[in-house]
């Protein structure tokens, strides 16, 4: 079954595969992990890092209410157009509003994507022992001890990828004003 951009996907497979080429040598771990994969679960991979991406506490509001996914947006600020040159908006009084899905976002999420996959096996064990509440742990001579345990909610918006974090950093919700 096939992605489709603005339902289940941000960006298309060619898009996301033009990205990774782009952006990191062929003798990269994460390029040829990426490159060996079949399409199929490519596919996969770019649905879990949307669904990952669309978790995250947002600013704002959908631009469009009826849209599907969580991008593009409408943001409550008082910038300007000047303040946001990479992404298409148009002003609607102290509102930003996206007429598109920002090169942010459609980076982010291939970003997350590489981490899943990539980063994948050792990352969610250890995130999956720490959501168990497992402290510490000894294997040989080899030891980890965790802080408190992580709850499922955080767990289910925690990024895989660093590099997607910091490119939605200007989306994600960080603390309020309570009136």
């Amino acid at each position: 079954m096939a992605i489709t951009v603005g339902t289940d996907t941000y960006i298309s497979l060619a898009d996301a595969d033009t990205y990774v080429a782009d952006n990191y040598v062929s003798t990269d771990t994460t390029y040829t992990t990426w490159d060996n994969l079949t399409d199929a679960n490519k596919e996969i991979y770019l649905k879990k890092a949307t669904k990952k991406l669309d978790r995250q506490i947002l600013r704002g509001t959908k631009a469009v209410s009826t849209q599907t996914l969580e991008f593009p947006r409408a943001l409550y600020s008082n910038y300007s157009r000047d303040d946001f040159p990479l992404l298409n908006i148009s002003l609607n009084g102290d509102w930003v509003i996206e007429t598109a899905v920002s090169q942010y976002v459609l980076d982010a999420q291939v970003e997350e994507a590489l981490g899943i996959v990539v980063g994948g096996a050792t990352a969610n064990d250890r995130l999956k022992l720490q959501q168990q509440g497992v402290k510490s742990f000894k294997l040989g001579d080899l030891s980890e001890s965790y802080g408190n345990g992580i709850s499922t909610s955080y767990n289910s918006t925690r990024l895989a990828s660093v590099e997607a974090k910091e490119l939605l950093r200007y989306y994600v919700a960080g603390s309020v004003g309570i009136c």
